[in-house]
């Protein structure tokens, strides 16, 4: 059944006004049009809405039948096409959001606080990734965007840099190098290193000082996925590791201690979503880390 909205919209003022004159004048029609609009409506339902008389118009059953329901249609239609605009500017949905080694950061909740007050309709999922995928679920389609670390083979991505935090060395309370200061880099790359097996080569190069090597293999200490790993290998007097700053330096135990570390480049944290992404809620999302991130 052919029916279009036009019709119902031109019944319903009709129906209240039983008068084809000034229904017309309402809808900025000339009369004819809106007779033709009835008999098109009529012919489609295949039944006669009114009674047409000289002197008056009254609804048939069937066209009180309609006029009881086509406002509820019409409330329902209208309804949708006003979430159908909203999700095409990004005001309701969804994101899933991967966190990769980037929960601890005080960034975070002030991003998704700032992100809740500009989009409280939209649903946001997160997922704490393992460190063998840094692109935090994006690349895999598990997530829509990430809060990444960079290096790593952005291949397929925009990865948009937020600020850049130094570099510290995670080591047992009781190592060597504890006692100095601070440690001069290929010093410590010469250490047993955690291990994240199949990691992307660029990411896991950096985070291991493969540059303060020379390039040579890092010795092993103890194979790694996450942070909870990553710290309990280094309080076993397993293995060292290397973390940004505002993270090492918020553990809580005490038989764990971070030191600076002398010629080493900081870690850059990233927004990461799909080169291809065309979803207006993560492009909002990633104006949003932006944002705070230049007020951080």
């Amino acid at each position: 059944m052919n029916v279009e909205l036009r019709h119902l919209r031109s019944f319903l003022v009709l129906a209240e006004e039983l008068n084809f004159t000034k229904a017309a004048a309402r809808l900025n029609m000339v009369q004819q049009a809106l007779s033709s609009q009835m008999r098109q409506l009529e012919d489609e339902l295949g039944a006669a809405l009114f009674v047409r008389t000289t002197r008056r118009v009254e609804l048939t059953a069937a066209g009180q039948a309609l006029r009881a329901s086509a406002p509820a249609a019409l409330t329902t239609f209208d309804l949708a096409l006003d979430q159908a605009k909203a999700g095409a500017a990004g005001d309701v949905g969804t994101l899933a959001l991967g966190l990769l080694a980037t929960a601890p950061l005080d960034f975070t909740p002030r991003l998704l606080r700032t992100f809740a007050k500009r989009r409280p309709k939209v649903d946001v999922s997160i997922r704490n990734i393992a460190f063998d995928d840094p692109s935090g679920g994006v690349r895999g389609r598990l997530t829509d965007a990430a809060l990444v670390w960079r290096p790593f083979d952005e291949t397929g991505l925009s990865c948009e840099p937020l600020f850049t935090e130094e570099r510290v060395a995670v080591l047992p309370a009781d190592h060597p190098m504890a006692g100095q200061a601070s440690i001069d880099a290929r010093e410590l790359a010469l250490e047993p290193w955690v291990w994240v097996e199949d990691m992307d080569e660029a990411a896991r190069a950096f985070w291991t000082l493969s540059a303060e090597r020379g390039g040579q293999p890092a010795r092993v200490g103890a194979t790694i996925t996450g942070f909870e790993d990553l710290f309990a290998a280094v309080r076993a007097g397993r293995a060292v590791a290397a973390c940004p700053k505002s993270i090492a330096t918020t553990v809580p135990w005490k038989d764990l201690t971070t030191r600076p570390v002398r010629g080493l480049a900081p870690a850059v944290a990233a927004v990461c979503c799909r080169a291809d992404e065309r979803n207006p809620i993560v492009r909002a999302f990633v104006d949003c880390a932006r944002d705070v991130a230049t007020e951080r």
